[in-house]
């Protein structure tokens, strides 16, 4: 049986917004499958207010299903006694399409909710490499939210003087911005 979420519960995946100064409002939104049904209707009620809103994080890793459980989706890592990731807690399918879905899906709804500004979270987590060979528990890029694949002792094909590859997140991203 499915277990609705409490009310404190969707308030805060839906985001609470951070009021840094008299001029904003800024806000990580993350949407998982526990708040999905509301998402849209919070964005548009927080871009709704008068001042202007930006979007300072979203985003979900790379394994199937991670887009669900968004906020959470990095807890797939165990970390050794400093905290520093190690290897996978057991083996996941990586799901590039469905980073990239997830972001794409976002981006439209805080445009056309009126968001004035997005910042996808993140970039690239040097901490966590893209290991393709050997035992997949130890391919840490799945875990990651960056929407490029960190490379270890190598420079990456697309970008020969960058220690990584674009994922499908990256060209999702950018085609995005050039419609």
């Amino acid at each position: 049986m499915k277990q609705e979420p409490t009310e404190a519960a969707r308030r805060a995946a839906v985001g609470i917004p951070v009021v840094h100064d008299r001029e904003d409002v800024n806000v990580e939104l993350i949407r998982s499958a526990a708040v999905a049904d509301i998402f849209r209707a919070g964005v548009r009620s927080l871009a709704a207010q008068p001042k202007p809103v930006a979007v300072t994080g979203f985003g979900t890793a790379t394994w199937r299903g991670a887009g669900d459980v968004a906020p959470r989706s990095m807890e797939i890592v165990d970390n050794d006694e400093t905290g520093a990731p190690l290897r996978l807690n057991d083996a996941y399918e990586r799901d590039e399409a469905g980073q990239a879905a997830y972001l794409t899906e976002l981006l439209d709804i805080f445009d056309s909710e009126g968001v004035d500004s997005a910042f996808v979270f993140l970039f690239a987590l040097d901490n966590m490499p893209h290991r393709p060979d050997g035992d997949p528990r130890d391919d840490l890029d799945l875990a990651s939210f960056g929407i490029v694949r960190v490379l270890e002792d190598r420079r990456g094909s697309s970008y020969p003087d960058m220690p990584w590859e674009p994922k499908a997140a990256f060209a999702a991203i950018a085609d995005f911005y050039t419609r």
